[in-house]
């Protein structure tokens, strides 16, 4: 069976919907199906030249898409997808959300492709997403579009692939969901191998001299649906007491992090730095005492963070400093892999969970099987 996977990445090792998209070819492949994949962005936009085409498990139809503008590459996405969608010999598309609402422009534009099975694989949700970041209210007429643009998008829909039930839950609120019996839930994970450095301390812990210091690492994106001040206000909070037993690291890019680096300046414990090399990411997330996710209020469901899946390939335990009923919230008292604090819990209560979470380590062993349970959906579900 010929299975198309659209998304604007595929492959590499920077972007988390690339890597599991390619995961996912690499198991219809395994399983005798031909997968290609209509992507957007060249693969030097997002990937280290050694891994941008070596580690592709399916041919690629590169849209070329170069600007630099976010808002801009969505667009010229969505209306050039679906003419090539309409083209292709496919017999199963599977479309991610990166660009949102691209089944509703499948749906719309690509006339002759909605009667072949289309799935939908949900990572970010829109428009929630822009009610979670305050750029429209829900009674916004431009939001009633954007709900009801995803309405027609749902129509006719094969299926559905969420990342967790409280994103599932958010989609059932649209009139045209296709049911929980057409839809399945899979967490994100993360394949890279990470093994554990051969050095003690490890090599990024030894080139900041933190070898006698602990260290509490956010790594991966600081976008808007991840505050930092609980964190800056442990940081603070140990800065006034003299204690200078902590560093609060963050190896991150996104929206958020020009507001980090002002909100950060003077605190000596604080270290903010961009991504390491694909070759270092393993190093670098050995390094962590304790591992870091955030999540702001309102973004439950919305995003479901696939950082923890790398932090779960180490020793070290997770604090999650967020809504409790997030995706991820419950991934981690699921696993016993950490803690869950609500937001705005307190300088020194974050500082006295993570006295008590470097006290011990996890063994935790995150499922490996999302790529086949998402494959087995495509490949054998049917709406009846």
């Amino acid at each position: 069976m010929r299975v198309l996977l659209v998304n604007q990445y595929f492959g590499g090792d920077q972007t988390p919907t690339g890597r599991m998209a390619n995961d996912l070819a690499r198991a219809l492949r395994e399983r005798g199906h031909q997968p290609t994949a209509l992507v957007g962005a060249p693969p030097h936009a997002y990937s280290s030249a050694d891994a941008a085409e070596t580690d592709r498990a399916a041919p690629v139809i590169d849209l070329g898409l170069t600007s630099k503008s976010r808002a801009r590459r969505w667009s010229q996405f969505l209306t050039r997808a679906p003419a090539v969608m309409r083209k292709a010999e496919w017999d199963v598309a599977v479309l991610l959300t990166d660009p949102p609402f691209l089944h509703a422009a499948a749906r719309a534009l690509a006339r002759s492709a909605i009667r072949r099975p289309i799935f939908l694989w949900t990572m970010d949700l829109y428009p929630e997403a822009l009610a979670a970041r305050g750029d429209l209210g829900v009674r916004n007429p431009a939001y009633r579009m954007l709900q009801r643009l995803n309405e027609f998008g749902f129509r006719r829909l094969e299926g559905v692939i969420t990342l967790g039930e409280r994103q599932r839950e958010r989609l059932r609120a649209y009139r045209h969901w296709p049911g929980d019996e057409h839809s399945l839930v899979v967490p994100p994970w993360d394949h890279r191998p990470l093994p554990a450095p051969d050095r003690t301390p490890t090599g990024f812990r030894a080139k900041h001299r933190w070898e006698n210091r602990k260290i509490a690492l956010y790594a991966g994106n600081l976008g808007e649906a991840h505050p930092f001040e609980d964190v800056l206000a442990a940081a603070r909070s140990l800065c006034d007491a003299g204690d200078d037993s902590w560093v609060f690291v963050f190896v991150c890019r996104g929206a958020r992090k020009e507001r980090l680096l002002q909100a950060a300046d003077g605190l000596p414990n604080v270290h903010v730095q961009d991504y390491v090399s694909p070759q270092e990411t393993a190093d670098l997330l050995w390094s962590a005492d304790v591992h870091l996710i955030t999540m702001a209020p309102g973004w439950e469901g919305v995003v479901v963070p696939s950082k923890l899946y790398g932090c779960l390939a180490t020793r070290a335990p997770t604090l999650f400093i967020g809504p409790p009923d997030a995706d991820t919230a419950n991934e981690i008292r699921a696993y016993g892999a950490g803690r869950v604090l609500p937001l705005a819990a307190g300088g020194d209560r974050i500082v006295d969970a993570l006295t008590e979470l470097v006290q011990g380590s996890t063994q935790v062993e995150a499922a490996t099987d999302g790529p086949d349970r998402v494959a087995q959906f495509v490949v054998e579900h049917r709406r009846g």
